[in-house]
């Protein structure tokens, strides 16, 4: 059965709800052992508690997906009544990543890309650069409308110009990414406003680490590890921060 792969901002969202569970049942039980024994042993249980939940967050490395066939009926019944922009972008992804199904997702996609829709059009390009399609990826991201406006989409490019190996504009595009997005924030995916918050620090903490792994190519260590520092103490999971560039890079 093949695995699904998913973004590394989606598993730090899925990490940290994991801890915040964990972390509801330390709280119970510390609330049971203050009833039961008093104040020392409830705290002493709730330290021990938050230790371990912190743990098993950091070695929680993957999540298993809700069945294809309950995903196929969420999908036919949020599509049937929700063609935004936002909803059509989801169900593409789930076609690509739960059903492993590139054709039709890109087909969706590429069926609403007069819309110019930032996230639309995110989503069409972050597909073909991981299907290999590059030239294809950057020509859709550099014809849309708010191609120098919007910072998923400036990273994307980002992301496909890294690819190619055209730093020095990848890194241009990152800059510009940041200080968008520092100032307007992301576009809604739609999520809960908590989610929302979670993806936002976690693409922002991806793009300054991928910022950086720029500068290391550049040979600005400097500048590099300001970015790697600033994309850290974005990230509440140790295990996420990064100091160097990685070496698929």
């Amino acid at each position: 059965m093949q695995r699904i792969q998913f973004d590394p901002e989606i598993i730090y969202v899925q990490k940290i709800y994991f801890f915040m569970f964990l972390a509801t049942l330390t709280a119970l039980s510390c609330a049971i052992i203050f009833w039961l024994l008093g104040l020392f042993f409830a705290l002493l249980v709730l330290g021990i508690g938050l230790s371990v939940s912190y743990i098993a967050m950091l070695t929680k490395k993957t999540f298993s997906p809700p069945s294809k066939a309950l995903t196929a009926q969420r999908m036919a019944h949020e599509i049937s009544q929700d063609t935004r922009p936002v909803s059509i972008a989801r169900f593409a992804c789930q076609l690509y990543y739960y059903f492993h199904e590139p054709t039709q997702a890109i087909s969706l996609l590429e069926k609403f890309l007069p819309s110019q829709d930032p996230l639309l059009c995110t989503t069409l390009a972050d597909i073909l650069l991981k299907e290999g399609k590059t030239k294809q990826a950057l020509y859709i991201l550099r014809e849309n409308s708010f191609a120098l406006d919007d910072p998923l989409l400036l990273a994307t490019q980002g992301h496909v110009l890294l690819h190619i190996g055209k730093i020095r504009e990848a890194a241009n595009m990152y800059e510009r990414s940041l200080l968008i997005a520092k100032q307007n924030g992301f576009p809604s995916s739609g999520a809960h406003w908590f989610t929302r918050k979670l993806l936002t620090l976690s693409y922002m903490a991806s793009i300054h680490h991928t910022l950086a792994d720029c500068y290391c190519l550049l040979e600005d260590l400097p500048s590099a590890k300001q970015q790697y520092r600033a994309g850290n103490l974005l990230l509440f999971d140790l295990s996420l921060w990064r100091h160097s560039i990685v070496r698929s890079l």
